[in-house]
């Protein structure tokens, strides 16, 4: 919003044109919206009235792109603090009079301590080259703007490694875990585990069971939490699957609501994780106060509440965090994505080498597991 507390049209179309309409999750909108405020404080200190220049074709030259690139590396505290101090300083200077963008270049500190990670660099001129490269079209649809090629190619290095990833939508690094902390955490999440933090026997399954959908299918937190009961089924030929969902569902009353950043699909169930399914809808789910209510698997285990409601993202991960305590290291429900594809590749890599697939069928079969479009690159992320 502006000065007057009113909204700002291009900011705020861009937003609902490029991921509201497209179902981003509302952390993602939010953190889009953030990183497009802070673009709007580095023009405002260095002059540049973007929407202004777009409108009347005068778009923004390279070292004006540069020098918000550079910008946009700091954290936005220091950044702020600097303005501060820029502002408060009156002095009277001998010198010529440079203009305001060679003045904000000449003057970017390059500590390390106000400097944002790469990642976050990352994300924030990613953002910036569609949205300039978007009002740019949108003032001059006919217009050959070149800013967000250009933005795009300064972008620094993305983080992560063999045993990291970063999740460029929520703006959250994970690590991946090998196999042997897999093997701990299974084994402490058994409900039948001395270890085990929890003392409802409903809860200890509930909580077994999303620890084992996560590791045997890679699904995020999000598709993990809009699970239907019904979604769970056996086909004729005795198949069990399970059906992942992509639309957003309306009827859904948690603050909250859990959105799919993948594609939906139905994905192959094994007998033994079909059968814990079974088990916690029969014997434990059911004895939940108001379970028949609730269309979701998993749900809360209140017994002195007589309405339960539908397991919510935070507690979801607060079941990560007091496991992470149990077994000494951390782990979140998006480690075991990555270390589903990390079994993968060995897999896939055994079959190639033995000469009964192909790389090319690996990663569309990938692909596919994975709810990632066909041109997506996230296959090749996590397939380091």
């Amino acid at each position: 919003m502006d000065g007057n507390k009113m909204p700002l049209p291009y900011p705020n179309l861009f937003l609902t044109v490029e991921f509201r309409n497209a179902s981003s999750s509302p952390n993602n909108c939010h953190n889009v919206l953030e990183r497009i405020k802070y673009l709007y404080e580095i023009c405002d200190f260095l002059g540049i009235d973007i929407e202004r220049r777009c409108l009347e074709k005068e778009f923004l030259t390279k070292d004006e792109l540069q020098t918000i690139i550079r910008w946009s590396g700091r954290k936005v505290e220091s950044f702020r603090e600097h303005i501060t101090k820029v502002k408060s300083k009156k002095v009277v200077s001998l010198q010529p009079k440079r203009n305001k963008l060679e003045t904000a270049r000449a003057v970017i500190i390059t500590d390390d301590k106000g400097d944002s990670a790469p990642s976050t660099a990352y994300n924030r001129i990613t953002t910036y080259a569609k949205y300039i490269g978007w009002l740019e079209q949108k003032c001059y649809p006919d217009s050959k703007g070149d800013s967000e090629r250009f933005m795009l190619g300064m972008r620094p290095v993305k983080a992560g490694s063999t045993n990291s990833i970063y999740d460029w939508e929520s703006g959250e690094v994970y690590g991946s875990i090998t196999s042997s902390q897999c093997i701990r955490v299974l084994d402490v999440m058994r409900h039948d585990s001395t270890e085990n933090p929890w003392k409802n026997k409903g809860v200890r399954y509930r909580n077994q069971l999303m620890v084992n959908i996560f590791e045997a299918l890679g699904i995020r937190r999000g598709e993990l939490a809009r699970i239907y009961v019904n979604d769970f089924k056996q086909t004729p030929k005795g198949l069990h699957v399970l059906r992942i969902r992509k639309s957003v569902d309306l009827a859904d009353t948690r603050k909250n609501r859990p959105k799919a950043k993948a594609k939906g699909r139905i994905l192959p169930v094994d007998s033994r994780l079909a059968e814990m399914i079974n088990n916690y809808i029969i014997e434990y789910r059911s004895e939940v106060n108001g379970a028949e209510k609730i269309p979701q698997l998993f749900i809360t285990h209140n017994h002195r509440e007589k309405k339960n409601r539908a397991l919510s993202l935070d507690a979801i991960n607060k079941v990560f965090r007091e496991v992470s305590t149990v077994v000494g290291f951390s782990v979140h429900p998006h480690a075991f994505r990555h270390y589903w594809n990390d079994q993968f590749s060995q897999r896939a890599d055994r079959l190639i080498a033995e000469g009964k697939t192909t790389p090319a069928k690996v990663e569309s079969d990938r692909q596919k597991l994975m709810g990632w479009d066909v041109d997506s690159r996230m296959a090749k992320w996590y397939a380091f």
